[in-house]
């Protein structure tokens, strides 16, 4: 639309309103004698184009250019945040299908499946450039090994802790790890700040509801517990370590992801012929039958792309969201843990522990989420 005056000199002057299709964007633009403006006719100037379609000028299409783009990182950060969260949720289930429903307890040989194919992905993607990766080396091997054997521990612990644990008391027993990594941070990492108040209290409401939630387990496992106790460690230990190094050896997230899935690939192969698990696989009754088959092809597919989705949540979103993301899955998978594979024997001591601990989880997100504010907004200010 065009609407054009009569100045007192005999110019003309007028606004350009441009509406473009299929959106609810417009350019409105004031032009003048002066300006010349392409339209679909060609050059004009400005009280020859009247109501003939506009083409707007180069430092419009720049401004709508990056409306669009601004517009079209929203829908893919919130598709990468589904997407992870879907990844993370789904892998609970595939690893309890794989080590209770079908009784295959060989987690050395499944996480040495899902480092294989992971550092294979990267590799491809970081000679296709499609990834700014770092050149594995012996030093970098030898810098990120610490964090390579947590990550090991950690995943081989928690498909063992998942054997006999039901999920909803898995997820309660997982929301502990900020426990330990408070407790990390401020030896490893040598942090002098101390947690905010609201991140130490959520953290205490997090470790009350596991304990209340523990109580009221019928179905305590001992050996189930110690697994999954030891693999909130090693998680913690693990993402200590990732911290430290990408602040000390000024390395990217995702080149410690590749770095680590190549350093995992010889350890996890000794730990399945230490455990004789390549043994145990062969003489697997059902290795051969298709729906095992799927099950755990599914489960290494999915194990590479959950740390692969994690990367890209981090890195199109932001740390926080992918700590919400995760508070959100962990309440949807613990609902969902009630009714499959075998459920969860509901009691009142139980229920009050997994809401009390589920709150601690959500307070936590938030209290982390108001201290990134803070440091943002007072990046000189205290601790």
């Amino acid at each position: 639309m065009t609407k054009f005056q009569e100045n007192e000199d005999g110019s003309s002057s007028g606004v350009v309103e441009i509406q473009l299709p299929h959106t609810e964007l417009r350019i409105t633009s004031n032009i003048s004698d002066d300006d010349v403006v392409v339209s679909s006719n060609g050059f004009h100037k400005p009280q020859e184009i009247h109501h003939r379609s506009i083409i707007p000028n180069t430092k419009q299409m720049q401004c709508v250019q990056s409306v669009i783009t601004t517009e079209s990182l929203f829908y893919s950060g919130l598709f990468v945040a589904i997407f992870y969260g879907f990844c993370s949720g789904a892998m609970a289930f595939l690893n309890k299908a794989i080590m209770s429903t079908f009784d295959f307890r060989c987690p050395n040989l499944i996480v040495l499946g899902q480092m294989i194919l992971l550092s294979t992905l990267l590799e491809i993607l970081r000679r296709c450039q499609c990834l700014e990766v770092s050149d594995y080396t012996f030093q970098r091997a030898k810098t990120v090994m610490v964090a390579s054997i947590s990550y090991l521990l950690n995943s081989t612990f928690a498909l063992l802790a998942l054997g006999s644990m039901n999920i909803p008391m898995y997820n309660v027993l997982k929301r502990c790890v900020p426990l330990v990594n408070l407790c990390l941070s401020l030896t490893v990492l040598e942090k002098k700040c101390r947690p905010s108040g609201n991140v130490m209290f959520s953290v205490l409401i997090i470790t009350v509801g596991t304990i209340v939630a523990g109580f009221g387990d019928l179905s305590f496992s001992l050996s189930s517990y110690t697994y999954g106790v030891i693999s909130v460690f090693a998680q913690a230990l693990y993402l200590t370590c990732v911290q430290k190094i990408g602040t000390e050896h000024n390395l990217s997230t995702v080149s410690i992801l590749y770095i680590n899935s190549i350093n995992c690939v010889p350890l996890a192969l000794a730990g399945s012929v230490i455990s004789g698990e390549f043994r145990q696989a062969a003489s697997y009754d059902g290795f051969w039958s298709i729906g095992f088959g799927f099950a755990l092809l599914l489960e290494i597919v999915c194990g590479c792309v959950l740390n692969y989705s994690l990367f890209l949540c981090t890195n199109c979103t932001s740390a926080l969201t992918t700590s919400f993301v995760g508070a959100i899955k962990g309440i949807l998978t613990t609902f969902i843990g009630f009714f499959t594979f075998g459920g969860v024997v509901p009691n009142a001591v139980n229920i009050l522990g997994m809401s009390i601990n589920t709150c601690g989880g959500l307070w936590y997100t938030f209290a982390k989420y108001r201290d990134s504010v803070r440091r943002r907004n007072h990046p000189h200010g205290e601790c």
